[in-house]
């Protein structure tokens, strides 16, 4: 599991790693390069960059002078470590003077707002929110990002691999690194060491993309369900109508439906897992077959 603590980062930082890819250029030159972004700002959907455009700039414009200074000081708060300016547009003198005695970092953009705060999103998601790691192989199974879980030796691998061999996606096999996204999602990969390796008993270690090829490989995917594959018990009384919902598991402060599969002789794992996946789509349409069956059976009773 992930140890939990967060990676430190500040704008110098921020400023080398996407200067580029949003076409910054620093106003202040250094101002406010020292400035620390507060990493549990992300999880509450609290930003640290902002990023202005035209909108912005027309309610300036609209502005005396004195109160252009008191829009600046309105609009940013205490995790404010930044502020972006897009669509090729310059700050006012008066923003300019403002940041600069906050010791706040201004950048200019050339990309459209939209744009300047997709890259913004995609840079904290992928590089700023650490991950942790989780006991499971990931698989995109009709569009859903599912984790197999299980005690050791009760087929993980092997039911994955013969679901790949009928065209399902691999992420990652035995364990997968699982971070939150700041729109609150659970994007699960491959740890890199691992990544389109899978260990097979009696086989050893195979290399899926060499074998199936690149079409079978899902870099990462978004995790919507844990199937959690159990030993078969004699004697153990198992839910044979469904009426029972998935129980929830917590992952990262988020809850995951988990469907347990009992494993037994003749059981076809792959199978039992697809049409887990087919049930849990259906559910979420509010489509529930015992339900529907059990239904009939009452009109069936009362007439």
């Amino acid at each position: 599991m992930g140890n939990g603590k967060r990676p430190s980062l500040c704008i110098k930082d921020f400023f080398r790693k996407t200067e580029e890819t949003l076409k910054l250029r620093a106003i202040l030159g250094k101002t406010g390069f020292e400035r620390k972004i507060n990493p549990t700002s992300l999880q509450k959907k609290i930003w640290p960059v902002q990023v202005w455009g035209k909108k912005e700039i027309k309610k300036l414009k609209s502005l005396s002078e004195k109160r252009r200074k008191s829009f600046f000081k309105e609009n940013i708060n205490k995790n404010t470590a930044c502020v972006i300016l897009a669509e090729g547009l310059a700050f006012y003198p008066e923003t300019v003077t403002e940041a600069r005695k906050k010791g706040l970092a201004l950048f200019e953009s050339q990309l459209t707002r939209r744009k300047c705060r997709e890259q913004v999103k995609r840079f904290f998601t992928s590089s700023f929110l650490s991950p942790t790691l989780i006991p499971g192989g990931l698989l995109s199974i009709f569009g859903l990002g599912v984790l197999i879980t299980g005690d050791s030796g009760i087929g993980k691998s092997e039911s994955a691999l013969e679901l790949i061999s009928r065209g399902h996606r691999f992420v990652s096999d035995d364990v997968t690194q699982v971070r939150k996204t700041t729109t609150g999602k659970l994007m699960g990969q491959s740890p890199p060491l691992s990544r389109y390796f899978m260990e097979i008993r009696g086989l050893g270690i195979i290399n899926i993309k060499e074998i199936f090829g690149e079409r079978r490989i899902c870099r990462n995917s978004v995790l919507d369900l844990i199937i959690n594959l159990k030993a078969w018990e004699e004697g153990r009384e198992y839910d044979r109508l469904g009426l029972r919902f998935p129980e929830n598991c917590n992952i990262l402060g988020q809850k995951i439906p988990q469907i347990n599969v009992p494993v037994g002789p003749g059981r076809n794992i792959a199978t039992l897992i697809e049409i887990a996946c087919k049930v849990h789509i259906l559910r979420k349409k509010g489509y529930f077959a015992p339900l529907e069956l059990t239904t009939k059976i009452r009109r069936a009773l009362s007439t």
